[in-house]
């Protein structure tokens, strides 16, 4: 009897302490597994727009892979409507933005003609020369950034808008064409057309600046 109770308490076992309890969560960003969190942090990541409601997750006693919506943590979005389907939202900034590229390179070409007439008419007529100024490079960029930021706040209205649309939208337009043809699952169209018009676009001007 006193042998038994001064034995020291079996040791635990680590194996067993390392597998991810029943309410630790795993879920995936990216292509990659990320956790086991709380039922809490996944709340705060799907109030942060890192995750959406159809990210998969998965935990302990899970047979496989669930997206969040369907799963056990389905009433974290379930006072939540789902996002509208894409093919509701409307693509008029977007392809408005794919084509800028070449209405920009047209402008750009017809005050460089300009300039090179008004050059030949002077130096012909022995007059002073003033040359046209092109567009100001602020104007193509604030209107980039306004289309983007416009079309962005549609993603948001219809549940698809993130950190990273927000950013992108003003900043980066052809990264945020990609990224919005991919996350509303559709080809990305508008995006190739943008690298085709801007190729396009430098083209024109290049062959009247030359």
């Amino acid at each position: 009897m006193t042998e038994e109770l001064s034995a020291p308490p079996p040791l635990p076992d680590l194996g067993a302490a390392s597998q991810p309890g029943p309410n630790e969560w795993h879920y995936v960003v990216n292509g990659a597994r990320r956790g086991p969190v709380t039922a809490t942090t996944i709340k705060n990541l799907l109030n942060k727009k890192e995750i959406e409601t159809d990210t998969q997750v998965w935990r302990k006693d899970m047979p496989e892979w669930k997206p969040l919506r369907e799963s056990d943590l389905g009433e974290l979005v379930a006072s939540e409507p789902p996002a509208i389907s894409s093919k509701h939202i409307g693509n008029g900034y977007v392809w408005t933005l794919a084509f800028l590229p070449i209405v920009l390179g047209v402008i750009e070409a017809m005050v460089s003609a300009s300039n090179q007439d008004a050059a030949a008419r002077a130096v012909a007529f022995g007059i002073p020369y003033h040359a046209s100024r092109g567009l100001p490079f602020q104007v193509p960029v604030v209107i980039n950034g306004l289309l983007g930021w416009l079309d962005d706040r549609r993603l948001q209205q219809a549940g698809y808008g993130s950190r990273a649309t927000r950013v992108t939208s003003v900043l980066l337009t052809p990264v945020y064409l990609f990224m919005r043809a991919k996350r509303l699952k559709q080809r990305p169209y508008y995006a190739v057309a943008w690298v085709v018009c801007l190729i396009i676009g430098f083209l024109i001007y290049a062959s009247v600046e030359s």
